[in-house]
């Protein structure tokens, strides 16, 4: 079967990448449909090597490619320095499952908390899947709604019940759903991005000297925590018909059968359990 690309969302990290990459090409591919041209439309093996060799011989080629690629890596680093305390919307993402983290009501490791050294791993799946681009467009948002409802002095900024009455903001909330709508759309197939979550996690973890792994069960605990508002979208019609105007009616579908597969494995966990708790 021939696999169709996708093409990347325009200007995002990938977009940019794509366009300098084919930039490349396009000039290699130019200089070689112009000797063709004055050969009576035939060149040799030998004049395609010559001509990439010509290629590499210019040392500043690949700088647009490689100015969006350390563009990327300065605003991940960006986002991964920070504390989740000084980061609004790394604090608004995690309080959709703060209570699955060691600690807080899950309870400790040993009983199915979260370790909060699969934070940094989460952020960056959520940058794969919604787009680089789009996170630093809505993290610059709330920023700025944090700027305009309190001062840099303002106790209330780092307090509960501040990020409580922030996320209920109108326009942080649809903000915040968005993300997890664009995300959720990932999961049209769901056994395989769940494999490929699990393993991302784990293999971009630092564990701190523990060997605490994020399994199965973590997973769907960790997503039916966050989808929580797409969930609650899709069982209000009028809220559902709005989404529905805003990325179409088949993407609906898709959210509506991701949230049937999560409360499948949400529901046979919970059988897991509780037999676990009758033996």
């Amino acid at each position: 079967m021939t696999k169709i690309e996708t093409l990347p969302e325009t200007d995002s990290f990938k977009q940019r990448h794509h366009d300098a990459a084919w930039a490349v090409l396009e000039r290699f591919a130019s200089g070689l449909a112009d000797k063709a041209r004055h050969q009576g439309n035939a060149i040799s093996a030998e004049e395609i090597e010559k001509s990439l060799a010509i290629l590499r011989g210019q040392p500043r080629l690949f700088d647009d490619a490689w100015t969006a690629v350390k563009a990327e890596i300065s605003a991940a680093n960006t986002r991964r320095n920070p504390s989740i305390r000084n980061d609004p919307f790394g604090r608004l993402l995690v309080s959709r499952f703060a209570h699955l983290l060691a600690g807080r009501e899950a309870g400790d490791l040993e009983h199915g908390a979260l370790s909060r050294d699969m934070l940094q791993p989460f952020f960056h799946a959520i940058r794969m899947m919604v787009g680089a681009d789009t996170i630093e467009q809505i993290d610059s948002e709330i920023r700025s709604i944090v700027e305009t409802h309190a001062d840099e002095d303002d106790d209330m900024r780092d307090a509960t019940d501040y990020w409580d009455h922030l996320a209920e903001n109108p326009l942080v909330s649809k903000q915040i759903t968005m993300v997890f709508v664009r995300m959720a759309m990932h999961f049209a197939d769901y056994e395989k991005r769940k494999k490929w979550f699990i393993q991302l996690v784990n293999d971009n973890m630092h564990r701190n000297g523990t060997q605490w792994e994020f399994t199965e069960n973590h997973f769907i605990k960790l997503v039916h925590a966050l989808f929580r508002d797409v969930r609650a979208i899709l069982a209000s019609p009028e809220r559902s018909a709005l989404l529905a105007a805003e990325i179409d009616h088949d993407k609906v579908s898709v959210l509506r059968t991701v949230m049937a597969n999560i409360d499948r494995d949400i529901a046979a966990l919970h059988n897991r359990e509780a037999a676990t708790w009758q033996d």
